[in-house]
């Protein structure tokens, strides 16, 4: 969008508009070179104020794993093609949705949001190429999320079922992305800063582009590259918290107990020396694409300002703080409010949806009850194109929904009982499908007040 004549008057346009908006500011391709340069045929990396200038190495070797890893390949390939070193072929692991071939790169599908075999290869293909890296290569990482699941590599005593198994039991326990991180680093080979003891003593600058909230590093696709604050004492708290310690496989529970007294199966911290050679540059995040999306608010004559940032929380619970924080609001409509985050659903049934679905018909059906005069239109939608397993990002709602859902004679709060979101929204035409964006910095929240 250029300019106010292509905004649609339609609401849900509007939101579908500025969505894409948001999106298109936090894709590798309109980003990274504003990173990533070349600086007399050396490669210059720059973060903020601080530049990091590599002017003696003699091989690069890229690395994109996560679901802009696409985007990240061919828009580095663009950028490092004049530099006077040799660089080594690349690798891509990503999902199957953003899957594109990259001339140059060794480029992986894997498993998403469930690890997969192909993920486990992609690992190991990973660690071979840096077991051959010497000290004077630079290993270009480029993250984005959805790493975890895409690069799975479990420690000896577990296998990649047993792995999946837990990576299941946390999806559906209403644990945050930080608490599942925390566990999936402790039993992995890659996450939590393992990722550099297969790298080491060569030179690393791993660039990120963050779906976490808060934007902490060591927990964006579990950190391999990042120190990792986190400990097996924490593994367990988490585990017994979400009550998932006694549906474990046994030999994670044994891994986790043997973590809790042999300190040299703690992941490596602040103070390893590992890190020595090792640099982290954020380049995106769920913030900026709020601040891009209220940016061009201003541009077109839109009034919005960002409403929340970093909200996270169960779906149901977020929805109730929405509307109680709605109430206490002075609109003066017509007003879009911006928000963004992540959410958590506890999986309890066994239908189909993601948390954005549930958390708009959440919102629908608290708000009907709470403000039934107000006008309003809600976007609840994932920037990586997919909500939980489901071909939608999201979906749109309004005021009107809740009567549309009634007169197709469905139960709403049986379906969200079963955490059915997705067919209650196909039946009132309001899910958002859109193609992979080749990005993701989790989720954006619209909502437009007339």
């Amino acid at each position: 969008m250029k300019d106010s004549k292509r905004v649609s008057q339609k609401p849900n346009q509007i939101l579908l508009e500025l969505f894409r908006h948001g999106i298109s500011n936090v894709q590798p391709k309109n980003i990274l070179k504003k990173f990533l340069r070349i600086k007399n045929q050396n490669i210059a990396i720059c973060n903020g104020s601080e530049i990091t200038t590599y002017s003696s190495i003699k091989r690069v070797i890229p690395i994109c794993v996560g679901k802009a890893s696409v985007d990240m390949a061919i828009t580095a390939k663009s950028i490092l093609k004049n530099i006077k070193c040799e660089i080594s072929e690349g690798i891509v692991v990503v999902n199957e949705e953003n899957f594109e071939k990259v001339s140059g790169f060794k480029c992986f599908v894997s498993g998403h949001p469930i690890p997969d075999k192909n993920g486990l290869i992609a690992s190991k293909f990973i660690e071979k190429t840096l077991s051959k890296s010497k000290e004077d290569d630079l290993i270009l990482i480029f993250l984005s999320g959805g790493g975890s699941a895409l690069a799975p590599y479990p420690v000896e005593s577990v296998n990649l079922e047993e792995k999946i198994r837990l990576n299941k039991l946390l999806l559906g326990s209403g644990a945050n992305i930080k608490e599942i991180n925390a566990v999936r680093k402790h039993i992995s080979k890659v996450k939590g800063g393992n990722l550099i003891k297969m790298s080491h003593p060569s030179n690393v600058h791993c660039l990120i582009l963050s779906d976490v909230v808060g934007d902490d590093l060591s927990s964006i696709a579990s950190g391999p590259t990042v120190p990792d604050k986190t400990s097996f004492k924490d593994v367990e708290e988490i585990l017994k918290k979400y009550k998932i310690w006694e549906e474990l496989p046994s030999s994670i529970s044994k891994y986790i107990e043997m973590g809790l007294i042999n300190k040299k199966l703690e992941t490596p911290g602040m103070n390893s020396y590992l890190f020595s050679n090792v640099k982290n540059t954020l380049i995106g995040s769920n913030f900026l694409c709020l601040q891009s999306i209220n940016n061009f608010c201003k541009n077109i004559n839109i009034n919005a300002k960002i409403w929340k940032k970093n909200i996270e929380g169960d779906v149901e619970e977020l929805a109730c703080k929405f509307v109680n924080d709605l109430k206490k609001e002075k609109l003066n409509k017509p007003l879009l409010l911006i928000s963004g985050g992540e959410s958590t659903v506890k999986i309890k049934g066994t239908g189909k949806g993601g948390r954005n679905q549930e958390f708009s018909l959440h919102f629908i059906n608290q708000i009907t009850k709470s403000m039934p005069e107000l006008q309003f239109t809600l976007l609840s939608a994932g920037t990586d194109g997919r909500d939980g397993p489901t071909n939608a990002a999201g979906a749109i709602v309004d005021n009107k929904s809740i009567n549309l859902i009634k007169d197709k004679k469905i139960d709403m709060n049986k379906e969200l009982k079963n955490n059915n979101s997705y067919e209650v929204l196909k039946k009132i035409n309001s899910l958002v499908i859109i193609d992979g964006t080749n990005t993701n910095v989790a989720d954006i929240q619209l909502l437009y007040l007339i």
